[in-house]
């Protein structure tokens, strides 16, 4: 009897095991597929309540779908919408899980024993041997400082890399809403150039039927109007695949963008043009206080704290005890089991060398980084500079234009030359124009991506609002303050 309860009794140890970690066993979650997922996107739209409540929580004012979309509030939509920063954040949630794995505690395990001793039957009172043990993993305080600091390195690095996640994102919806702008002018503009070739190429035709000009000189009108239409179906396609791109950059099915109000009035005007100490400054935090640059130098600091927790392994790994108790024949006995790494033939120095490894590998990436974004820093600068050449060229090229072309209109309105000579000079007019507009998109292109490599606002660039920013101390590990998105949907 005595045994029969001892091994009655382990059972019961064992199924309550086995009972309790099947009860903590989440609950399944809701089912995602692709059609789900597909619908739901196809239904995305900027009239969605969960957008307009998120941007009201970030402005602090009321939000409706009717107000003029500006460039402002497309970005905060695809702040909204956007799967890069839905993975990121999950990224984020990934890193905090591994913390809290780095600091809990490993679980004990159960140990039961059970053996038959036939030589023993008829001597002792029972031939069975039933014991149990507790078996409890001693870690050492500096692997499991180490591993910490490593889980804490790799959420700071995911929270700042769903930063700059957040950057890229707003410099795409930049970059796609100045294509879409530009394409906007430029069909405008083209109109006007396929109306005054329409009408010169009828000025020349008559002149020509009339024995004024050459058949020629109207077959080059017909062509030239022939060639004005060609560009003007080039830029309506250019102008839809810009719309398509801003959707996409968004997160939104074009359909959503269809029959949308947006304004880009802040992009009639030229960019700020910053200047040399301030871009010099901005720079040289860029280098340092990216997202990505400390997001990398994070990666080095888990990359140390890796290293370490190897090296705690140099004598082996973490010894374990296991005390208990057994019904030996009878009696009742007390025991205590330990288990001891012996490193014999390896000291973990494989591991400590491919610590090492990702180590240098760390530092390796985080100046790399550093290379592309003053490589970044230095292209948009140049460009900005070449367009805003560019662009004072074409303005002082559309002033010339314009006054001959009042000079041509005077001139007609007396009788002293003909409409097909102004009209020629208002094709010239237009294609200075259209120079200078493609030399202002230009400008914003650069601009924008100039703001994104230094991952400052618009107003740190613009001298007019800030004459003289205040200059802040840089720092790999220091935190810098940016305007932080509540994720409230």
């Amino acid at each position: 009897m005595p045994a029969f309860a001892c091994r009655r009794a382990a059972f019961k140890l064992l199924l309550a095991a086995l009972l309790g970690g099947c009860a903590s066993v989440p609950p399944p979650q809701s089912r995602v597929t692709p059609q789900r997922s597909a619908r739901a996107l196809e239904r995305r739209s900027l009239s969605d309540p969960g957008l307009l409540r998120f941007m009201a929580l970030q402005t602090g004012m009321p939000q409706t779908a009717s107000q003029p979309w500006t460039l402002q509030r497309l970005g905060l939509a695809a702040l909204y919408f956007h799967s890069d920063l839905r993975v990121s954040r999950a990224s984020v949630q990934l890193a905090k899980a591994d913390l809290q794995i780095a600091r809990q505690y490993p679980n004990p395990s159960l140990q039961l024993g059970l053996k038959y001793g036939s030589a023993a039957a008829l001597m002792a009172p029972s031939p069975w041997t039933v014991g149990a043990a507790i078996g409890l993993l001693l870690q050492s305080q500096t692997r499991r400082a180490a591993q910490t600091a490593q889980a804490e390195a790799g959420v700071r690095a995911a929270r700042l890399l769903l930063r700059d996640a957040r950057w890229r994102v707003l410099a795409q919806v930049q970059q796609a809403g100045i294509a879409l702008w530009s394409a906007r002018r430029r069909v405008r503009l083209q109109q006007r150039v396929l109306d005054a070739a329409l009408a010169l190429q009828g000025r020349t035709a008559a002149r020509a039927q009339a024995g004024m000009d050459s058949p020629l000189a109207a077959a080059l009108a017909q062509q030239s109007a022939q060639q004005a239409a060609l560009q003007q179906s080039r830029d309506l396609a250019a102008q839809q695949a810009a719309r398509v791109a801003l959707a996409a950059a968004i997160g939104l099915p074009d359909s959503a963008l269809q029959g949308v109000t947006i304004d880009f009035s802040a992009l009639d005007r030229a960019p700020p043009e910053p200047g040399a100490a301030c871009l010099s400054r901005l720079r040289h935090e860029a280098l340092e206080r990216r997202d990505d640059v400390r997001a990398a130098w994070q990666g080095v600091q888990a990359a140390q704290a890796a290293l370490q927790s190897a090296q705690s392994l140099r004598w082996g790994g973490a010894p374990s005890i296991a005390p208990g108790a057994q019904r030996d024949q009878g009696v009742n006995r007390l025991t205590l089991g330990a288990r001891l790494p012996v490193p014999l033939l390896n000291q973990h120095q494989g591991q400590i060398a491919a610590a090492r490894a990702r180590l240098a590998q760390r530092q390796a990436v985080l100046q790399q980084i550093q290379a592309q974004v003053l490589a970044r820093i230095e292209q948009a600068d140049a460009d900005l500079g070449a367009s805003q050449e560019q662009a004072r060229q074409s303005e002082q090229s559309i002033a010339v234009n314009r006054s001959l072309l009042d000079a041509d209109v005077a001139a007609q309105a007396k009788g002293l030359i003909g409409p097909v000579q102004t009209l020629r000079m208002r094709l010239r007019l237009l294609s200075a124009q259209q120079a200078g507009q493609q030399a202002r998109a230009a400008q914003w292109r650069a601009f924008s991506a100039l703001l994104a490599a230094l991952q400052q606002p618009i107003s740190s660039l613009d001298e007019r609002r800030s004459p003289h920013p205040s200059p802040q101390p840089a720092a790999p590990r220091a935190a810098t303050h940016l305007s932080h998105v509540v994720w409230k949907h």
